[in-house]
């Protein structure tokens, strides 16, 4: 129907069941239908009729910052990587990262409007950008949630954003009354000095891991969470969830995942096949992340030696699209070959099955960034902890109705107060989802060679997979049977027995 946007669900056969204290069931579709009627399978809002196409609705998302709607405080807090810290994987132990505790990254808590003349003295010396509009430092000496009892909504925003966009305040202005919330930042985002040489990428989820690991459980140990991530973020998000398995902090009571890329080379794909894609989208995409490139060049990324070529002389580089980016820089920064490594590597969709968070997906059909071709539709009906909202209009974060405010804003902030008042029956017959495995020879080495996590104890992880043989072959004599390089989680026979299949050998 003209400039009404339809509405679409997707659940599994046999849902995940929660519980409430009096004994009733519920499933996630109760929940919708109960607390968030707006996104039931059927229903129908009107978008603006200015903004009828998702090109529409995503160029008005990109071209104006809202400043006078939604308007959240921040204060900021600096949180820096300890290098004594891991988190483990199967009995290995990893680390949280490479760089030795130089490592930090910027959230942002939701706070009053009272603004605090003092602020910048609690800026750290290693911070040298300015803030963005309404964040100021925190107060170390100051407890920002000193109430255990209210849930807290950790969110994750798009590509070279921060918490100051205006699809993340939309939400976060609606929770914050009951809820409280913060937003992490990507490093060298919004506002924050990187003094470490490395940006984010959308399969690098360990500042996530960190902030849950080493500061919710440890800070707020009984604090009920909701996680939400916007495009970039979303997928984050879902990789996080995904990775973690049955091993997710049992504080975590949903997942939302808006307007978010679930297999990253398609969506390369879809911006390049359309014009505006090919002409706007990954122009403007590209030059945003250029612009994170420039201005930490001077320091941090100095040392990187791909940062510094094109420091020296940008003309030898070709760079006009976002994969000519990831393709130069991300994947140099993150061990990859290729951006399609990369692209294939970062996709959520990958791990969609392990997730056991209750997940709701939010799409709209017409994004014209992501597009809908990859959206994981069976998948979601086969996660008993997925549930899956699409609507016809909305485009890339836009989603806006008839009087401009963000369609999903409401009944979001509605779904996440009511899932933090159930638990998940865990006598359920439908806890139980079917593990599916890609390509392996032995599936207890699957996990290993698939490189879920970027193994920040090696530089390069990929390249080593790939030569493997070789340094077994050279290193038999020197090396114990057991003998692991660098702390990661490829033992190297074992390596090497399950790569054989990649010399035409035929796999078991």
């Amino acid at each position: 129907m003209l400039f009404r946007s339809q509405v679409e669900n997707y659940h599994p056969a046999k849902p995940l069941q929660y519980s409430k204290d009096s004994g009733e069931i519920h499933t996630m579709a109760d929940i919708i239908a109960q607390t968030a009627p707006e996104m039931s399978h059927g229903y129908s809002y009107w978008t603006n009729p200015l903004l009828w196409s998702g090109h529409l609705q995503t160029a008005f998302t990109a071209l104006n910052k809202f400043e006078d709607s939604d308007k959240v405080y921040y204060k900021r807090e600096i949180i820096s990587v300890e290098k004594d810290k891991y988190y483990e994987v199967d009995g290995h132990r990893l680390k949280y990262d490479t760089w030795e505790g130089k490592s930090t990254f910027a959230v942002d808590y939701v706070s009053t409007s009272e603004y605090d003349s003092n602020h910048l003295k609690y800026q750290p010396s290693s911070q040298t950008d300015e803030l963005p509009p309404r964040t100021q430092y925190k107060n170390p000496n100051v407890e920002v949630f000193p109430d255990e009892e209210r849930p807290l909504v950790v969110a994750l925003h798009g590509l070279s954003g921060g918490s100051f966009e205006s699809y993340v305040r939309a939400l976060l202005n609606k929770v914050s009354p009951e809820l409280d919330a913060v937003v992490v930042n990507s490093r060298g985002c919004a506002g924050h000095t990187i003094t470490s040489p490395q940006l984010f990428c959308g399969v690098w989820t360990n500042d996530l891991r960190y902030f849950i690991n080493e500061h919710v459980k440890r800070r707020w140990p009984h604090k009920k969470i909701l996680l939400v991530g916007f495009s970039l973020g979303g997928a984050i998000t879902a990789n996080y969830v995904g990775q973690e398995k049955d091993d997710v902090y049992e504080k975590i009571c949903g997942a939302f995942i808006m307007g978010s890329p679930w297999d990253f080379s398609d969506s390369s794909y879809v911006l390049r096949e359309s014009l505006l894609g090919d002409r706007v989208y990954s122009p403007v995409m590209c030059q945003n992340l250029l612009k994170l490139l420039k201005k930490h060049h001077k320091g941090q990324l100095k040392y990187v030696e791909m940062v510094e070529k094109y420091s020296v002389d940008p003309s030898k580089f070709t760079l006009g699209h976002l994969r000519d980016f990831d393709d130069n820089f991300t994947c140099k920064l993150f061990g990859f070959n290729t951006s399609f490594e990369y692209y294939r590597h970062a996709s959520p969709v990958q791990r969609l099955f392990k997730i056991r968070v209750p997940t709701v997906i939010v799409s709209s059909k017409d994004d014209p960034v992501c597009g809908v071709r990859s959206l994981p539709v069976e998948e979601a009906t086969l996660n008993p902890y997925v549930t899956m909202v699409t609507t016809s209009v909305g485009g890339h974060l836009g989603w806006f109705d008839y009087s401009n405010n963000r369609w999903y804003a409401e009944p979001v902030a509605r779904m996440m107060k009511a899932l933090t008042a159930l638990f998940i029956n865990m006598s359920s017959s439908h806890k139980w989802v079917k593990d599916l495995r890609g390509l392996a020879s032995s599936p207890n080495d699957n996990d290993h060679l698939k490189i879920d996590y970027i193994d920040v104890n090696l530089n390069n992880s990929r390249k080593l997979i790939a030569n493997v043989n070789t340094i077994v072959a050279s290193s038999e004599q020197y090396l114990l049977v057991n003998h692991s390089v660098n702390e990661s989680l490829i033992k190297l026979q074992s390596a090497s027995q399950a790569l054989k299949w990649t010399d035409g050998e035929k796999r078991s």
